[in-house]
C-alpha cells in the first residue's frame, strides 16, 4: 500500500506542468496507503505486546481458548484507528486547493498532528516493550535457538521499521510541508520502505527455520547447490591438476 502511494506521487508529478492535483483527488487516492500505514503501525506494537505476553504462564491457554478473541483483539486496534484517520481525511478534504500529491497531503490540520503523534508514541511503544522483551528473554535463558531465531528476527525488523519512520518524520520537517519538493518526499519514502524492504533479509540471515523455508519455496536452495556443486567442481579441477603437475615433475 505504500508502494501505491510513492508511484501515485511521481506520476501525479510527472504528468502534470505544476506538479500538482486537487487535494480531494490526493484524498481519494491515498485512501488505501494511509490504511495500511496506520494498520501497519498498530499491528507491530500489538505484535510485540503479543511476544512479551508469550513468555508468561497463560499465553497457551489465551491462544487455545480464545483464539478468536485474542485474533480480534490483535486487529481491531489497527482497523479503528485506520478508519477514523481515513473517515477525517475524507471529511476534512477540499477541491479548492491544489497539491503535490504525497502521503502526508491528504494529512491537513489537525488530522496530522494526530497521526504524527500516534505514530511517534507507537514507536515509542515499540522500542520499550522490545527492551522489555529482551529482558526477559534473557532471564528466562532459552535454549532453543531456533526460537532466539525467531525473535531476534522479530527484534531487528520491528526496530528497522521505528527507525525508518523516524527518519522519515526528521526529513518531513525540513521540508516546506505547504509547498513540499519531490526530492524529500522521495527520501522519505525510501527510508519507511526500508523497514519493509529488509524483512525478508532479516528473516532469511537471523531465523534458521525461515532461512529453510525460503529455501523450499523460492527455489535459493537450488541456486546455492547449483554454484555450490559448480564451486565443489572447480576446487577438484584445481587439485587435479595440481596432483597432474606434482606428478609430472617428480620422477
Amino acid at each position: 500500500m505504500l508502494m501505491f502511494s510513492f508511484y501515485t506521487t511521481v506520476f501525479t508529478y510527472k504528468i502534470y506542468n505544476d506538479h500538482q492535483i486537487p487535494q480531494d483527488v490526493c484524498v481519494y487516492l491515498h485512501i488505501a496507503p494511509i490504511f495500511g500505514s496506520c494498520f501497519s503501525a498498530m499491528l507491530l506494537l500489538n505484535l510485540a505486546i503479543d511476544r512479551i505476553l508469550s513468555l508468561t504462564a497463560f499465553y497457551e491457554v489465551l491462544t487455545t481458548s480464545y483464539v478468536k478473541f485474542y485474533i480480534a483483539a490483535q486487529l481491531l486496534p489497527g482497523c479503528i484507528f485506520a478508519v477514523i484517520v481515513d473517515v477525517l481525511i475524507i471529511i476534512n478534504r477540499t477541491a479548492e486547493e491544489k497539491v503535490v500529491c504525497t502521503l502526508a497531503m491528504p494529512l491537513r490540520p489537525p488530522i496530522n498532528e494526530l497521526y504524527v503523534k500516534t505514530i511517534a508514541i507507537v514507536s515509542i511503544l515499540l522500542i520499550i516493550c522490545y527492551s522489555v522483551f529482551g529482558l526477559f528473554l534473557k532471564k528466562l535463558q532459552m535454549s532453543t535457538e531456533n526460537m532466539k531465531s525467531v525473535y531476534r528476527s522479530l527484534i531487528v525488523i520491528s526496530l528497522t521499521i521505528v527507525f525508518g519512520n523516524f527518519g522519515a518524520m526528521a526529513v518531513a520537517l525540513t521540508d516546506d510541508l505547504n509547498n513540499p519538493s519531490i526530492s524529500p518526499i522521495l527520501l522519505a519514502g525510501l527510508l519507511m520502505n526500508f523497514g519493509t524492504t529488509v524483512n525478508f533479509f532479516a528473516y532469511y540471515s537471523l531465523s534458521s527455520q525461515y532461512r529453510e523455508v525460503f529455501d523450499n519455496v523460492l527455489g535459493i536452495g537450488r541456486l546455492k547447490n547449483f554454484f555450490l556443486s559448480k564451486k565443489l567442481t572447480t576446487v577438484q579441477q584445481i587439485s587435479i591438476r595440481t596432483a597432474t603437475l606434482t606428478d609430472s615433475t617428480n620422477p
